[in-house]
């Protein structure tokens, strides 16, 4: 162990936290580094529609990863940030307890999908959000099953066309929402980018239920604002995205939503030692505005978080240029956005989108520190 630097943690092994682990040990100049996590190996969340679809996850094993980097792995649940003491509660995977302390801490435990929207959703709906549920839902789409999707955002769009493309005889329909359609603002499609989502979805057969919601779960069924009932035999909530707790728990200065609320650093704006990075960090890029939870987003807050915590203070400076969408196998939508998020009017669609939406999920991966035999891009995007 080293007797010089600082100790530091890390909550959350997803995109942002262990990429900001990964910076952190490469440097070697911390005297300890550790990473806490439920799971026992990372998971490519941008790829779960496809393991729900039947694709076989990698082996990423998150103890190899943080042993080649001089770390140490924790699999276990934080419980409790005690920022007076500096000390992180955990309980393992064996159920004992165990106490982290740190000098630094790096916050990042991702999000959840969020089935407290609507009566009835955590009953009767299934998430994308483990390979372990999503193993069990492939195991159940059979020929002939109604499948209802509720969402309207990408991980739903992406689910229908997986599952429509590569699993025969489904009958699904996506529940979009009231506002499915095109928009300008950050996140939106342009009119052509939306023109092709919904015509590679009638492409594929699936039904679309849109300028309505869904008001409730019941065993079989959703029931529509209108009180219609739409019956199934499956459904999968993709409506929303949540936080946990843990950071207004403990006493951090959080949004509405439960985000850390953080500086330009990417530090807590009540805790400076605590840095929170991904999806549970409300964050303010330069020029990008606020951060819309994506591992477009959180794999450089976790480049910057490291170097925040190695000396180098530099503001977070991002911007986006595209948001890559899968459309099944062979098919993809490529819409070229602002720095800010907004849509511009230029798309790739088809083989060209499918193709760089794949080289942009094996890059990621290896941009967080796995070996991936990355290779050359397919295409150059434009230049704007």
């Amino acid at each position: 162990m080293r007797e010089e630097g600082e100790r530091i943690v890390v909550i959350g092994g997803g995109y942002a936290g262990l990429t900001a682990a990964a910076r952190i040990g490469e440097a070697g100049r911390a005297r300890s580094l550790t990473l806490v996590d439920a799971k026992a190996q990372f998971v490519e969340r941008i790829r779960l529609h496809e393991i729900a679809a039947g694709s076989v996850p990698r082996d990423l094993d998150y103890a190899a990863f943080m042993a080649a980097r001089g770390g140490a792995f924790v699999q276990g649940r934080a419980t409790s940030i005690d920022p007076e003491t500096r000390q992180v509660t955990v309980i393992g995977a064996d159920g004992r307890k165990q106490v982290l302390e740190y000098d630094r801490l790096v916050y990042a435990p991702g999000s959840s999908t969020d089935k407290g929207v609507v009566p009835g959703a955590d009953a009767f709906a299934v998430r994308l959000d483990t390979v372990e549920e999503c193993r069990a839902l492939f195991d159940r789409l059979s020929p002939g099953r109604d499948i209802l999707i509720v969402g309207g955002g990408l991980t739903a769009i992406e689910a229908a066309c997986e599952f429509a493309e590569r699993i025969a005889g489904l009958s699904i329909t996506l529940a979009a929402g009231r506002a499915f359609g095109p928009s300008p603002e950050p996140g939106g499609l342009s009119q052509a980018g939306f023109d092709h989502v919904v015509a590679t979805l009638e492409r594929l057969g699936v039904r679309i239920l849109s300028g309505t919601r869904v008001a409730a779960l019941e065993d079989g069924a959703a029931r529509l604002e209108n009180g219609e009932a739409l019956p199934f035999d499956e459904c999968i909530w993709a409506a929303g995205f949540r936080v946990s707790s843990l950071a207004r728990d403990s006493g951090l200065a959080v949004n509405d939503s439960g985000q850390v609320l953080t500086d330009a650093l990417l530090r807590s704006v009540s805790h400076p030692e605590i840095l929170s990075v991904g999806d549970a960090a409300e964050v303010v890029a330069v020029p990008g505005g606020i951060c819309r939870m994506s591992c477009a987003a959180g794999r450089p807050m976790g480049e910057r978080a490291a170097g925040t915590v190695l000396g180098d203070e530099r503001p977070f400076d991002f911007g986006y240029s595209f948001r890559c969408v899968s459309l099944g196998r062979e098919d993809g939508l490529i819409q070229f956005v602002d720095e800010t998020d907004r849509p511009r009017p230029v798309v790739w669609t088809g083989d060209r989108a499918a193709r760089w939406k794949e080289y942009i999920c094996r890059r990621t991966l290896a941009g967080v520190g796995f070996d991936d035999n990355l290779g050359p891009p397919p295409d150059e995007p434009p230049q704007f």
